[in-house]
């Protein structure tokens, strides 16, 4: 996005153009601070279903002076993570009023705005404006322009890449995800820099974060469906989504592969750290209860990703982690690499195959 003051339609069509939403985000909140001459602008998101225990999720933002938003992934591990609810005052503001809500800064050196992202009549997030002076009507009427855009854009890739039951994403988008989590293992394996760091800050220091597949199978599916109905497997399958969603941090990427399986991409530090993230799931599915069945349990296999995979190189070792799994009592987690170095099972993978889903 170049810094001369974009056209409201210019920002509209590159958004409608974009297929990532990290993409799409930036471009919104780049509009927005130019369009509102904003010190900074912030996306935070909602993670937590209504009725639990909700935080706030930052997902990008805007410096003036910078010509680009920068996405989460580039602002740090602290970034990363969570904030619970009531840490944020000023956001829980904005968020209970369902609405505008401006206030002067404490040490009187500007204002701050909350602006309400609703869905229906829940709030899904928030845009954080620092301003010198209150947002005036026309630069908050273009900002819920922009913001109608957005979600309309959202809309129509929700649409297209998510599956209808779950509301998790669907196959046609994991292959564009998988092959942009090998390029960033090719980057950090042979030190290729990231495009968006700089060079200039010397705060900054790199965190090592490694990416890993998962593939969840909910166990004894097959029996809920003929001893209960579709219609309390398909309970179980939104149950089983909406705890992957309120357990998995907001940028892990969330799959349904169809029927009782499931699939996550994710990044970790390390084996142990994408491990427990996995067994964090686990242990939720394990203490939660199901209408009508009671208790349910998963099948958990992860496997690294590796510079030059395929999606289906890496899905085949992770799922016969599950496997093993499945066959050695259930409700279990196993990872591929551990399995291999025990001579539990043998790797028969070959990175660099072309067979795609």
């Amino acid at each position: 996005m170049p810094s001369t003051t974009p056209d409201l339609l210019d920002t509209l069509l590159a958004m409608t153009r974009s297929r990532e939403r990290v993409e799409v985000d930036a471009l919104l909140l780049t509009a927005l601070a130019v369009r509102t001459a904003a010190i900074r602008v912030r996306l935070w998101r909602v993670k937590g279903e209504a009725g639990q225990p909700r935080h706030w999720v930052l997902c990008g933002e805007h410096h003036q002076g910078q010509d680009r938003a920068a996405p989460v992934e580039h602002l740090g591990d602290a970034a990363r993570i969570p904030v619970p609810w009531h840490a944020l005052p000023d956001l829980v503001r904005c968020a209970d009023a369902r609405a505008v809500v401006a206030r002067p800064q404490a040490d009187a050196s500007g204002w701050h705005t909350g602006l309400p992202l609703l869905l229906d009549t829940d709030i899904e997030g928030l845009i954080e404006f620092d301003s010198v002076q209150p947002l005036d009507a026309p630069a908050l009427e273009a900002a819920e322009r922009l913001l109608q855009g957005h979600r309309n854009v959202l809309g129509l890739l929700d649409y297209s890449e998510r599956d209808t039951l779950t509301r998790l994403l669907n196959r046609k988008r994991f292959d564009t995800a998988f092959m942009q989590a090998t390029v960033a293992e090719a980057r950090r394996i042979y030190g290729v820099p990231d495009e968006a760091s700089d060079p200039q800050d010397r705060r900054a220091v790199p965190v090592v974060r490694r990416h890993w597949l998962g593939v969840v199978d909910i166990d004894h599916f097959k029996l809920v469906n003929d001893r209960f109905g579709h219609i309390v497997g398909d309970e179980v399958l939104s149950m089983v989504a909406r705890i992957m969603t309120s357990v998995f941090r907001f940028d892990d990427q969330l799959y349904r592969f169809g029927g009782e399986e499931f699939v996550v991409l994710l990044t970790a530090r390390d084996e142990a750290g994408a491990r427990k993230a996995f067994e964090r799931f686990r242990l939720a599915i394990e203490g939660c209860a199901f209408p009508a069945i009671g208790r349910v349990t998963v099948s958990i296999g992860f496997s690294d990703v590796r510079p030059g995979d395929t999606p289906q190189a890496c899905f085949d070792r992770a799922d016969k982690a599950v496997y093993h799994g499945k066959t050695h009592g259930r409700n279990q987690i196993h990872s591929h690499e551990v399995l291999v170095e025990q001579g539990l099972i043998e790797d028969t993978s070959h990175c660099g195959d072309i067979e795609l889903f």
